[in-house]
């Protein structure tokens, strides 16, 4: 294969949707929801402004919807607020609330006594009562009040998963975005330097002119299938906030305007600033990650059950209550009052199976949550390496390989108008700049994919 072949394979290559993905994900932890900020619809504009583009050169076909334009902030944001799960996760916090009412009108009905007795011709009306002992109902309360406050750790974690979601979903959207865009700049620029080399004829080899020509018909194609991944990724972001597909989505550039507090932006060795930030990192986690703290409330509620069980040990009293009327021979009623109690003897059953099932669950508790802590500190590092590393490669190629790519690119255009430099010189430069500004993008996208996942390791937002 030829160098100029070699190239575009790797531009190809460079432009494949599995390259925008990311490396492994961690899928743990949140925070809290903040307010949705709308997006800002414009109902003329265009994602890409080139203006006077051959018909095959144009950007994705506008659809007839609006045009909104999104920041990964907003995204997050609404992502969080608005999505179909989190409404239901909430609506099931009413479910838990009737719980609690439930509980606290659970006081047994009394039950009407009529004791009609032939024999002895003695009547009876009254009403027989059930009479709670050792606090139960103040018991079940309890348990169902704590039962309720469960839920706002399960929403933690379920905005926690809904805001890695839209980072990444964004994130794949933007460099699809980007993608098409750069190709289409690099078919432009390809179409300037052929129009120039057309115009020296018999300077330029017809076979560097031939190569050219193949690299922009392979470039087309990638052209081609980036403007699907894009429709793809735009319906995907699309359902992700809500949107009908018809409508048309700007994402803004995520650049690393605000780092992370733990990610030092002067810091060159990955590695160095992993061990600085590690150790603090992981104690953070433990005190903030919501699965823990779920663990926490679920001992609660254990404890709760298990006070609400000895309570059951304790016997009721089925009091009744009424007046009694016992006809005489000689005409007359005889007129009095009644009273009865029962009582259970609790010889037999003593809750003996709920109390061990209590303990054991308790000891199960127990393994969890040591098995959190082992999978926090294990995602953490993970996580944190990641997103060091990720930040070294996004800043080499934003401060040292994008300019470093473009002043070629300028350079030897400049020499190929100068006639100073062959002409497939500026076409490799040109190749090049391009590759190196995917890869820019990718690892771009890669750096804000990596802050999903410490988001999840640690429970509460990266930046």
């Amino acid at each position: 294969m030829t160098t100029t072949g070699t190239r575009v394979l790797a531009l190809l290559l460079a432009c494949s949707p599995a390259a925008a993905q990311a490396s492994p994900r961690v899928l743990l932890g949140a925070v809290s929801a903040a307010p949705t900020t709308a997006p800002t619809v414009t109902p003329q504009a265009s994602p890409i402004d080139h203006l006077d583009l051959p018909p095959e050169l144009t950007p994705t076909p506008q659809r007839p919807g609006p045009i909104q334009t999104w920041s990964l902030g907003q995204v997050m944001r609404t992502v969080e607020a608005n999505h179909p799960r989190m409404r239901a996760e909430q609506l099931r916090g009413q479910v838990l609330l009737a719980g609690v009412v439930t509980a606290r009108k659970s006081i047994p009905n009394p039950v009407f006594l009529n004791d009609n007795g032939t024999a002895e011709f003695t009547y009876r009306v009254g009403f027989t009562q059930l009479l709670e002992l050792g606090g139960k109902r103040r018991r079940r309360v309890e348990l169902a009040l704590a039962r309720h406050a469960l839920i706002d750790v399960d929403l933690r974690v379920l905005a926690a998963s809904l805001r890695a979601e839209a980072r990444r979903t964004y994130m794949e959207a933007f460099f699809a975005q980007e993608r098409e865009r750069t190709l289409i700049d690099l078919i432009l620029s390809v179409d300037v330097l052929l129009r120039a080399a057309d115009a020296r004829p018999g300077d330029i080899p017809k076979s560097d002119v031939l190569e050219v020509r193949i690299t922009r018909l392979k470039a087309r194609q990638a052209l081609e299938q980036a403007k699907f991944e894009h429709f793809q990724a735009d319906l995907r972001l699309n359902n992700l906030l809500g949107n009908e597909a018809a409508v048309e989505l700007v994402l803004t550039s995520p650049a690393r305007d605000q780092p992370p507090r733990w990610l030092v932006p002067s810091e060159d060795d990955w590695r160095h600033e992993f061990l600085v930030s590690h150790e603090a990192l992981v104690a953070e986690a433990l005190r903030a990650r919501p699965e823990l703290q779920r663990v926490l409330r679920e001992r609660e509620i254990l404890g709760k059950e298990e006070r609400l069980v000895r309570a059951n040990r304790i016997p009721n009293i089925l009091a009744s209550l009424g007046p009694d009327f016992v006809p005489q021979p000689a005409g007359g009623v005889n007129t009095g009052v009644f009273w009865m109690l029962n009582v259970e003897v609790p010889i037999f059953n003593r809750q003996q199976g709920p109390l061990q099932e209590i303990d054991a669950r308790r000891a199960q508790l127990n393994a969890t949550g040591e098995a959190v802590r082992h999978d926090i500190g294990r995602q953490v590092s993970e996580a944190v390496a990641l997103a060091c590393y990720s930040q070294s490669q996004y800043r080499l190629f934003e401060r040292e390989l994008v300019p470093a790519a473009d002043a070629v690119y300028a350079d030897a255009l400049a020499a190929f108008l100068a006639n100073t430099a062959p002409f497939l010189v500026a076409v490799r430069a040109q190749e090049g700049r391009v590759l190196v500004r995917l890869e820019y993008l990718r690892s771009l996208a890669a750096y804000h994919i990596a802050l999903a996942g410490v988001e999840q390791a640690l429970g509460f937002p990266a930046i």
